[in-house]
């Protein structure tokens, strides 16, 4: 029996990874796909998204209350990882007490994720504590399969030593794969998650040699496997009558600079423009308010707010879009560039 363990945020929960949906009808070569809902807000949980999947089961691992984290961060004082973590930061002279912090925040809410894991998967009868205490090898059990390189793969190495007959990948995006786009400049414990994990596969050719410049002793276990999009079949998109429709797909957080869109229409005086934009995030009440001051009569807009995935593809199919725009600071591989272009946009 060969199964996969998918540690993913949230997912299908709330409206986190949206793409991961495309990936899912691969699953099927598996005997049993656990989904593992990991942060999950309480808020989310009335929202799931349907796995068509008939061999899935799903694992909600809720985001605890604070005070959860910190008794966990006893248990990040017994990981000998921290000491050997701390002892590498110093040695490179890059130790701060804010990376101290967010590597105590790492290991704890990994160990926690990882024993809520564990309760369920003795449950599902996937650890054999008679094995595990005879340290008898199991046969070939499957993958856990990391969606982010971030704490996610720990969790799966914890794991791991529990499954035994399990190997451990992770995918690497951008957010959790550039150590210069965080606060602090660190992603903790980079270096022992590519000692331990079987495989890490970057989204991206730049994202692979990025990781095999700075860690040159693993790079044969890097690969590319891009993101993509299904086939939609690329539709006619009639020439614009009057009113050209524009439409964008994006969180609404500063690095998607959707108030650039607000600037270029706000220039366009002479042809009647409509704006459709789908996705939410921190910064819609300020690109609202942007639009309403800024905007002339010639220009139209709606924000749809979030929706998931297979509607996202039902209003492009039914919906004569001229022009996708994305201005994002800097993109992994843009699957919502994909999705449009594979619709004609």
């Amino acid at each position: 029996m060969s199964n996969l363990i998918l540690l993913a945020n949230e997912f299908p929960y709330g409206n986190w990874e949206p793409y991961l949906e495309t990936e899912i009808e691969y699953y099927s070569v598996f005997d049993r796909v656990y989904f593992c809902a990991l942060q999950l807000r309480k808020e989310h949980k009335k929202t799931r998204r349907e796995i068509l999947l008939k061999n899935a089961k799903v694992c909600a691992v809720e985001k605890a209350p604070n005070w959860v984290y910190l008794l966990y961060s006893f248990a990040a004082l017994a990981d000998k990882n921290l000491y050997r973590e701390v002892r590498k930061l110093v040695e490179e002279r890059r130790f701060t007490w804010k990376r101290f912090i967010k590597l105590m925040v790492f290991i704890s809410r990994a160990h926690y994720e990882a024993n809520i894991l564990l309760k369920y998967f003795k449950e599902e009868g996937l650890i054999d504590k008679k094995q595990n205490q005879q340290g008898l090898q199991k046969a070939f059990g499957g993958y856990i399969y990391s969606y982010r390189f971030e704490y996610q793969p720990y969790v799966g190495i914890l794991l791991a030593k529990h499954l035994q007959g399990y190997r451990v990948i992770s995918r690497a995006h951008r957010y959790d794969l550039y150590e210069e786009e965080r606060d602090v400049s660190y992603i903790p414990m980079r270096e022992y998650l590519l000692k331990k994990l079987d495989r890490v596969v970057s989204i991206s050719d730049d994202g692979k040699n990025y990781l095999a410049v700075k860690y040159p002793a693993f790079k044969d276990k890097l690969e590319v496997s891009r993101l993509g999009t299904t086939d939609y079949s690329v539709k006619e998109v009639t020439a614009p009558h009057g009113k050209i429709k524009v439409v964008s797909c994006s969180t609404l957080y500063y690095v998607k600079r959707v108030n650039l869109i607000v600037e270029a229409l706000a220039s366009i005086k002479d042809v009647d423009v409509e704006w459709t934009h789908y996705g939410e995030g921190k910064e819609l009440e300020k690109i609202k308010c942007m639009c309403d001051n800024m905007l002339p009569p010639n220009v139209t807009y709606s924000f749809m707010g979030f929706i998931d995935n297979s509607r996202l593809m039902k209003e492009y199919t039914e919906k004569p879009y001229h022009l996708f725009l994305n201005v994002s600071e800097s993109e992994g591989i843009p699957v919502s560039i994909m999705e449009a272009l594979s619709f004609g946009i």
